[in-house]
């Protein structure tokens, strides 16, 4: 909803009577809207918005009709007009406190730039201060009456030597005639060429007068290209040498008298004047001279109709999307049709400006918009003065809207006030009431609703006693021309989102590019894409995934779109009550015994869970939780496993008086498999306290549980995280660094990961990875990497437990050193120096060779001994081996296959002739097996999905949930035909691969 207290510059004008039309108003706008108000006796504001077939128009006029309180002037910035530049607000001031009370005005004459002389006529409270030099001037008379035309004044010099006829009067000289300048013009005549001055005492102090003479004596003369000095009571002649004019050397004492004339002689009687170019000249328009007369530009004028009445005009320009502005033709033939007969051109372009005081305001606010960009300082203006004195009782109610035109069923706002019989600020009485002909008026809030009628609403203004009244009309319309959609202040096109989150979308409609009053609601909004949806009031809720589309505001067949990229959602929020990886903090009664245990087959998720070893006598017994406020969650999880069938679990909450709340989980606990337990918050519990145990036919037995939490969302996804690499070099210089970036995100791509639930590693070591959570990146820069093979591992764990991982391998300077002699040039060599550098592989020595024979294969002993390494198992123990073939284990592998063996890793084989179990230390490990061992060893939570190699029906029934799980955790891959060959033995160089991928 676009509804505002604040006053916008132009737009929000008081006005007392405005039109709403389709025909044009004039001859140069189309489906035009005017507004008017009175700024003192006689004189009348006007602002007037359209299109012509250039475009927009924005234009300000006053007309007014002569009478003894308000009075036009003239002024320029100092005593004097060389140099003398102001802007209109400047020149204003200027006037204001000399004591006059401006209220309103516009630039007049052209001028030189450079020096800021008027080109044309200026007289000031009767005095010639600039001869018209030919030009047009408008001329205002003691009573405000004006005249235009063309003076047509003549100067000259007479004394006993003779007559000189001047060419300029208050001009900078240049060799185009005889000049004549006093102190008007400046105290010196800033002359740089070579020529001939006569200086020129006053006798007395008659001004110079249109009409009138002065008479003065020679005091001196000079010549060459040097500046003279010009007292307040001294004039000088001065002529270029390059001149051909008659010239005549008064000597030094003659006296000669100055004579001023113009045919008309009611240039005689002009109190003050400016020039300009012609434009009308008794009804015939006429736009040679005035630039070219064929662009569209801002532009000023004065105009004078037949009956007296006097316009100053004003049209902004070269603003495309504002007001492109007149050519000179099309402005005369505008002012004629508004019955403009005479009328002058006065300077446009950057310099056009018109200033105004709101009846009943203190301020002058300037109504133009400048094309410059800013106000420009001109050479002179032409102001009215109210010259009436108020009385301080309101006569008339004044307001001010947010918004002229509206839409129908908008809103604006608008400021009322009074002012006293000289449009003077005066206090309103109280009571004062609103009507409006359509629509409805809120008088205590004095906020105007559009009803369904278009057109022009009048909305009036009155006290109780009829005293003082006014109008004010608005532009309800239909006719939208463009939408513009905005958040927060700022325009928006395209922005991206996460899943979930919300953005307030306003719209700003335009009418002929003028804002309007608008509501949100009244406008129709629509999504394209699976993005999320949108409010009657411009309100979008991104969803919860991942997808780009379009939000679109349209009013009629106008509209405008967003483009919307919709991100990862935030996490929703969730508490881990026990995740068992560090501690087990929960408690029971003495029938319960707890114990965190962390073997890979009694683990749901990461590395640790609970064993609950229960004997209960009764029908159940409560664990007791860690207390979990429920606050703004609504669902609880947890994994379960038990040894025997029929055993229920049971969650307890309590509510704020301290009362249990029993919520049953979903479903029984199974026997030798974990299953994911859930059940829903209830709305009045407080907090979660316990789990409570029912066992089934068995009174004892054993219970595992694992990661339970409570979340604002279920957390029953079953997919990995998605790790999508975005940088992954493969080589890097030694002693440089590199970096890997990647994209993380959970629940098939709705959610960032929480930044606990990732980490990075290089080598091995934790790194201090940079992790986005609003954009859910990270970026890891290793340290300075020494030459050889580097692994950068990228780990998360999203809120079910389920994990994700990738590496990448990267290559620091050469890899062809080798800590082996056989291994330099092999594909494996650079694995083969991590694994060795880390003690986990070791060569053969022969002859003081050291080989490492990459292409054997592993045996099982080798792999035993591998694999003690990397978990750094005790191996001290050696004795005690359950295997039938324990004596042909090597001494130098016994404490490993001993520690694997102990840690539930490595089994041994079964003897199907003996029936014993055999550990077979020297026999080829198969890759089936590896891949085993290796998945006992890992964090429970990789996702185990479906493989599609080729020979996965060859996989052993004991391995194939192994081979599935170290597949997923990305640590081995099936060969470039598609087949994994689970029975094949595996080499020391493939091992060595291996290796490399759990660093």
């Amino acid at each position: 909803m676009h509804f505002f207290r604040r006053f916008q510059r132009v737009a929000a004008l008081c006005l007392c009577a405005a039109v709403c039309m389709t025909s044009g108003v004039g001859a140069a706008f189309n489906s035009s809207f005017a507004y008017s108000y009175a700024i003192g006796e006689g004189a009348q504001y006007t602002r007037l918005e359209g299109t012509n077939s250039g475009g927009y128009q924005k234009a300000n006029y006053i007309e007014y009709k002569p009478n003894s309180t308000v009075s036009p002037m003239i002024a320029y910035a100092g005593d004097s007009i060389y140099g003398s530049k102001a802007t209109i607000t400047n020149a204003a001031n200027y006037l204001q406190n000399q004591g006059y009370n401006v209220i309103g005005g516009i630039n007049a004459d052209f001028f030189v730039m450079g020096t800021s002389i008027p080109i044309g006529l200026v007289i000031k409270d009767g005095t010639l201060i600039s001869s018209d030099a030919w030009q047009y001037a408008v001329g205002f008379m003691a009573d405000g009456t004006a005249v235009i035309g063309r003076p047509s004044s003549t100067m000259n010099l007479t004394g006993p030597s003779g007559t000189v006829w001047i060419s300029y009067f208050n001009k900078t000289r240049t060799s185009s005639g005889i000049y004549l300048l006093d102190s008007n013009y400046d105290d010196k005549t800033h002359i740089s060429t070579s020529g001939k001055s006569i200086i020129l005492e006053r006798i007395d102090n008659t001004p110079v007068r249109v009409g009138g003479k002065v008479t003065m004596k020679v005091v001196a003369k000079g010549a060459g290209n040097s500046s003279t000095t010009i007292t307040s009571n001294q004039m000088v002649l001065t002529i270029d040498d390059k001149t051909q004019a008659t010239w005549i050397d008064y000597p030094v004492g003659e006296e000669v008298t100055l004579s001023v004339n113009a045919p008309d002689t009611r240039w005689s009687n002009v109190v003050y004047a400016v020039g300009g170019k012609s434009l009308v000249v008794d009804g015939a328009v006429s736009a040679s001279g005035i630039d070219g007369g064929s662009s569209r530009s801002p532009r000023t004028a004065v105009g004078v109709k037949d009956d007296g009445t006097v316009l100053l005009y004003e049209i902004d320009g070269r603003q495309s999307s504002y007001s492109v502005g007149m050519t000179a033709a099309e402005l005369g033939n505008e002012l004629k049709g508004m019955g403009y007969n005479n009328v002058i051109c006065l300077d446009g372009g950057g310099s056009s400006a018109m200033n105004v005081r709101y009846p009943g305001q203190d301020a002058l606010e300037v109504v133009s918009k400048p094309s410059d960009g800013s106000l420009r300082a001109c050479a002179n203006y032409i102001f009215l003065v109210n010259k009436g004195s108020g009385d301080g009782v309101a006569r008339h109610v004044h307001m001010r809207p947010s918004f002229y035109y509206m839409i129908p069923g908008a809103e604006t706002y608008f400021a009322a006030w009074g002012s006293d019989n000289a449009y003077k600020p005066a206090a309103l009485p109280a009571g004062m009431t609103y009507t409006a002909s359509s629509g409805t008026v809120d008088a205590a809030q004095q906020i105007y609703t559009a009803g369904e009628e278009t057109g022009t609403i009048t909305v009036t203004g009155s006290s109780a006693d009829g005293s003082v009244t006014g109008s004010h009309n608005f532009c309800v319309t239909k006719d939208v021309g463009k939408i513009e959609l905005s958040s927060g202040g700022s325009a928006i096109s395209t922005t991206s989102l996460r899943g979930g989150q919300s953005i307030d979308i306003d719209a700003k409609l335009y009418h002929q590019n003028m804002a309007m009053a608008a509501k949100d609601s009244l406008l129709t909004w629509t999504v394209s894409g699976d993005i999320g949806t949108v409010d009657g009031n411009g309100v979008f809720t991104a969803s919860e995934k991942p997808a780009s589309g379009k939000l679109t505001c349209s009013y009629g067949s106008i509209s405008a779109s967003v483009s919307i990229n919709v991100g990862l959602s935030d996490p929703p929020a969730l508490t881990d009550v026990a995740d068992f990886e560090t501690e087990q903090p929960l408690s029971g009664s003495d029938a319960l015994t707890l114990t965190r245990v962390t073997q890979y087959d009694k683990v749901a998720r990461g590395t640790g869970a609970l064993q609950v070893s229960y004997q209960i006598e009764d029908s159940f017994d409560t664990l007791l939780t860690p207390r979990a406020l429920t606050e703004g969650l609504s669902d609880l999880s947890l994994w379960a496993m038990a040894d025997t069938d029929g055993v229920k679990l049971t969650a307890i909450f309590e509510n704020a008086t301290k009362e249990e709340i029993a919520v049953p989980l979903s479903a029984d606990v199974s026997n030798g498999k974990y299953t994911q337990l859930t059940a829903k918050v209830p709305e009045d519990a407080e907090a979660l306290t316990g789990i409570q145990i029912t066992p089934g036919s068995e009174k004892q037995g054993t219970l595992y549980l694992d990661h339970i939490l409570m979340s604002k969302a279920p957390v029953t996804n079953t997919d990995a995280p998605a790790i999508t690499l975005t940088q992954a070099p493969t080589t890097a210089s030694a002693g440089g660094t590199a970096t890997v970036t990647a994209r993380i995100s959970m629940n098939n791509g709705t959610y960032v990961m929480r930044p606990a639930n990732v980490a990075a590693y290089v080598d091995g070591t934790k790194s201090s990875a940079t992790y986005s959570a609003s954009s859910g990146t990270i970026s890891v820069t290793t340290p300075a990497l020494q030459e050889g093979l580097h692994q950068v591992t990228i780990e998360a764990v999203d809120d079910a437990g389920n994990r994700a991982r990738k590496s990448v391998a990267i290559t620091a300077g050469s890899s062809a050193s080798s800590s082996f002699a056989d291994t330099a040039s092999h594909w494996a060599n650079g694995y083969i120096n991590f694994a060795a550098n880390r003690g986990l592989l070791q060569g053969e020595t022969s002859n003081g060779v050291k080989n490492f024979n990459p292409q054997r294969n592993l045996r099982r002993s080798e792999f035993a001994v591998i694999m003690a390494r990397y978990l750094g198992l005790d191996t001290s123990d050696t004795k005690g081996l359950p295997f039938a073939d324990a004596s042909s284990v090597p001494d130098w592998a016994a404490g490993a296959v001993k520690a694997c063996y102990t840690a539930g890793i490595m089994n041994g084989q079964l003897d199907t002739k003996t029936g014993k179990s055999n550990f077979n230390p020297n026999a080829n490990i198969t890759r089936a097996e590896v891949m085993t061992v290796i998945s006992k060893c890992l964090p429970r939570g990789y996702v185990a999905g479906t493989t599609s190699f080729s020979d996965y029906s060859s996989i052993p029934a004991w391995a194939a949930d192994h081979v599935r799980y170290t597949v997923a955790a990305g640590l081995i891959g099936g060969y470039e035909d598609g087949t994994i060959r689970p029975l094949n033995s595996i080499t020391r160089a493939e091992i060595a691969k291996i290796l490399c991928g759990l660093y």
